[in-house]
């Protein structure tokens, strides 16, 4: 996740109003396997998908994870106002249509805007009706400082929410705010979570983050949560009364598999259809197993190494550039990533032409020299053990990372390599997914690292107020880095709400250089993301966007007679 299947070549889609112009290794011993998944047996498995996640999720309550394994796991659960198909085009989901100018769907007041939503019949998984009440819910508890949301942005630029009838959401917000449509992206039952939304189980914390329909959701999507079975899957069954139509299979189960040697020989045997996001280091032994197509699809997710700038040490931008500049990227795309994965330089990615600045590349190239210079700037000497010192402290520094990826294994040691090389100790400290991204005791979270290597799932707008504005530090936002910079405050602000696509191109242009100079992090590497698929297995369309691949679902179907 051999025939090699080549994805379509993916066509830059912006957000409705800017569109108008107006806005903008050898396979290991495997542990226990379900029943193969192939039809030859017939029985209840033959209408069942096994897809792989590495991660287990910390929960299903996407309002308070920003993990990747929790996007996949609630996605068959959860319905969206809006989401985002294969191509990168926004496509209505709960919503009747994409509400746009054109569809006078969304409407500029003064210095703010209506956005309209019609909603489709739809019910919950118990039943009950979905209205555009459980809509201004979902606001209510983005709003609520006693939910601890990933983000709150773009749901604070909100001043009231509207429901004129059951199926009808009007939205007014205080201010231009171009990437609306990214919000919404699950919508909760008033009637379930109301009460623990209110609860508070002690000042400031409510009873929402810790609610037990976080483990077990009731939502409108095209599948029923059944079971979660700590460590090892997350069982879902079709909802037959789904919106959209019924499902074409009856059940997914999500198996978490750590072990990347363990996920090939599970889908060697046929216990898992679909391997997500599959080791490049498996790469060539994948393209010669029978029965499976390999989708490459070049994605907006970027890896990228996150500095502390609350550390002393990473708070001196010639350390944090040094670091950078120490960094083959290019080496390690070629001889970790097989070239699959490309060189990055920004948070935005090159497939985003209008919005990616391509002077960054010459900012951030490599230069081990221009390293040793920057590190002898800042007062940091070199030893008879090759290490770099300052007033009696070695310059020291850990790195953590998901444990278990060994591409990222493997990159960590040659950035060892590398930074040893301009005097920099890296030590290796890797942790379990929901250790690195939980909260509020999480590694980047908390705060409680160094260097954090890991990857960010773009989507197709460039807002990325949430990562870089000095308000989005934790426990605020995801700005992890905690870095902090007026002008880059200024900007992130105002390109969520400037009119014309060509001056909001300008102003993530310049947060880009402004990021090559300040370093807060390190782009790595541009994803190219496998996923290797039972070829029993029809309707699978790789997302390359934060949708994930499991956003249509609800057409995935079984070959007849497989």
């Amino acid at each position: 996740m051999t025939v090699r299947s080549t994805s379509p070549a993916m066509r830059r889609v912006l957000p409705s109003l800017l569109s108008l112009g107006l806005l903008a290794g050898c396979a290991g011993k495997g542990g226990d396997q379900p029943a193969k998944t192939g039809g030859a047996e017939g029985g209840a498995m033959a209408r069942t998908i096994v897809i792989h996640n590495q991660q287990e999720p910390e929960t299903l309550n996407g309002a308070i994870s920003s993990m990747m394994a929790t996007v996949d796991a609630i996605t068959p659960i959860m319905s969206a106002l809006i989401t985002v198909n294969d191509k990168m085009e926004y496509i209505a989901d709960l919503a009747e249509t994409v509400p746009t100018l054109e569809n006078k769907g969304v409407k500029l007041e003064g210095k703010g805007m209506t956005v309209t939503y019609k909603l489709r019949k739809a019910a919950w998984h118990d039943g009950k009706p979905v209205t555009s009440d459980d809509v201004k819910f979902t606001w209510q508890v983005y709003q609520d400082p006693a939910v601890k949301a990933t983000s709150r942005d773009g749901y604070d630029k909100i001043k009231a929410i509207d429901t004129p009838d059951a199926q009808t959401v009007v939205v007014h917000f205080k201010e231009i705010y171009a990437p609306y449509l990214g919000l919404f992206g699950g919508i909760f039952p008033r009637h379930l979570l109301e009460a623990d939304l209110k609860k508070q189980d002690k000042p400031g914390d409510s009873h929402f983050n810790q609610s037990a329909w976080n483990r077990a959701p009731v939502g409108s999507g095209a599948f029923k949560f059944k079971e979660w079975v700590p460590g090892d899957h997350i069982t879902y069954e079709a909802n037959t009364a789904y919106y959209r139509g019924k499902p074409k299979i009856d059940t997914i189960v999500f198996k978490i598999i750590p072990d990347e040697n363990n996920a090939y020989t599970q889908l060697q045997a046929g216990a898992i259809d679909i391997y997500q996001s599959a080791a490049l280091t498996q790469y060539d032994q994948l393209k010669q197993m029978s029965g499976v197509v390999i989708h490459e699809t070049p994605s907006l997710s970027y890896e990228h190494l996150d500095f502390n700038l609350a550390n002393p040490v990473l708070a001196d931008v010639k350390v944090r550039r040094a670091i950078s500049m120490a960094i083959n990227r290019e080496e390690i795309s070629a001889k970790i990533y097989k070239g699959l994965y490309k060189a990055a330089f920004s948070d935005q990615s090159p497939l985003n032409t209008i919005y990616y600045e391509p002077a960054v590349e010459k900012l951030s190239a490599f230069d081990p020299e221009g390293a040793k210079k920057l590190l002898d700037e800042a007062g940091w000497v070199v030893g008879e053990d090759g290490f770099r010192a300052k007033g009696g402290k070695q310059l020291k520094l850990g790195i953590a990372s998901t444990s278990g990826r060994k591409p990222r294994e493997l990159t960590e040691q040659v950035m060892k390599s590398y930074l040893k090389a301009v005097g920099i100790n890296l030590e290796i400290n890797n942790v379990p997914g929901p250790k690195l991204f939980g909260r509020p005791d999480g590694l980047l979270y908390s705060g409680q690292y160094d260097l954090g290597l890991y990857a960010w799932v773009s989507n197709i707008d460039p807002n990325n107020i949430f990562l870089w504005n000095s308000k989005q530090h934790p426990p605020a936002g995801q700005n992890y880095t905690r870095y902090s910079n007026p002008e880059v405050d200024k900007l992130t602000e105002a390109g969520n709400k400037t009119v014309n696509t060509a001056e909001r191109a300008k102003i993530y242009k310049r947060i880009q250089l402004l990021l090559a100079q300040d370093a807060p992090m390190m782009p790595l590497l541009v994803w190219t993301t496998l996923n290797v698929v039972n070829q029993r297995i029809e309707g699978f369309k790789p997302n390359p966007t934060s949708a994930g691949n499991l956003w249509n679902c609800h057409e995935w179907s079984i070959k007849q007679g497989s």
